[in-house]
């Protein structure tokens, strides 16, 4: 059972890792660019391992709208606004705001699909917006209205995600979540075609195509593959409590490639954040 806690180890340090990656894809071209190369490299890996496993991909008319849905938000709204929050603020910051992603899951749910929240969670999530707002304003709660605005979209982005799952849920009547990612990834490409006269990249070099292939095919294709395996095998509660692990994880690798550094104060605002996300996702 080791093996599988270190897969899962493996991928959520994959996750972690790619927002650091993706700070170091910003300069180079349009949040818009960034997300129609990252998800046209990562259908083109999806395609054949789909293949391979489904045996086809084929279409059905019945789930292509939850599909599409998929596409324009967790494909092209959740990325675009990702990589808009990086041009602004930092990669830590992203990542440790990314956690609230199993609230916003929730939250999304409890509104269209009538799922309950006990008080627990609801308990949990106050906890975990306390620890974002005292990580957002360095411990200065007063400076709540003058948080970084990078900070802001990655909020959107948390928002968005929550809408995604939503319409993967509905999805996955139909589809398993290897054919769903690989058709949301299908449609949120095409969602971007009309933009591409627009795109444009500039100072190419050897850390923006690495960083792009990790963020492609190691954080994308890869980690999805080692998700799917770990999930499999001890469960989807267990897998998910190491997705708390993987704002450490960007911290991490932010202090080694980025030089970026936290304040005693976004600690404690982290420990507190991480802490709610915990107490939330404890069945």
């Amino acid at each position: 059972m080791s093996k599988y806690y270190m897969l899962l180890l493996l991928t959520s340090a994959l996750w972690g890792g790619n927002f650091v990656a993706s700070k170091l894809l910003v300069p180079h071209a349009s949040p818009l660019s960034l997300t129609f190369m990252r998800w046209t490299i990562a259908v083109l890996f999806l395609f054949p391992i789909v293949l391979k496993k489904e045996r086809s991909v084929r279409l059905q008319k019945r789930g292509i709208i939850p599909l599409i849905a998929m596409g324009m938000t967790g494909v092209v709204l959740f990325n675009v606004l990702m990589f808009q929050a990086l041009r602004y603020t930092s990669a830590d910051h992203v990542g440790l705001i990314s956690t609230l992603n199993p609230m916003a899951i929730a939250l999304v749910a409890y509104v269209v699909y009538r799922e309950k929240l006990t008080m627990r969670q609801w308990l949990a999530m106050t906890v975990s917006l306390i620890g974002v707002l005292l990580f957002m304003t360095h411990g200065q709660l007063h400076r709540v209205l003058h948080v970084n605005i990078g900070d802001v979209w990655m909020i959107a982005a948390v928002i968005v995600w929550g809408i995604y799952s939503a319409c993967a849920k509905a999805a996955m009547k139909w589809y398993s979540p290897l054919a769903a990612t690989f058709w949301s990834g299908v449609f949120g490409v095409v969602g971007l075609l009309p933009f591409v006269s627009s795109f444009s990249v500039h100072h190419v070099n050897v850390s923006f195509l690495l960083a792009l292939i990790y963020t492609s095919i190691g954080a994308t294709v890869l980690a999805m593959f080692l998700w799917n395996v770990g999930v499999k095998q001890v469960g989807a509660t267990t897998a998910g409590m190491f997705l708390n692990f993987n704002p450490l994880f960007t911290a991490l690798f932010a202090y080694i490639l980025l030089h970026e550094t936290l304040t005693v104060a976004q600690w404690i605002g982290s420990f507190i954040t991480i802490s709610g996300v915990v107490l939330f996702t404890k069945k």
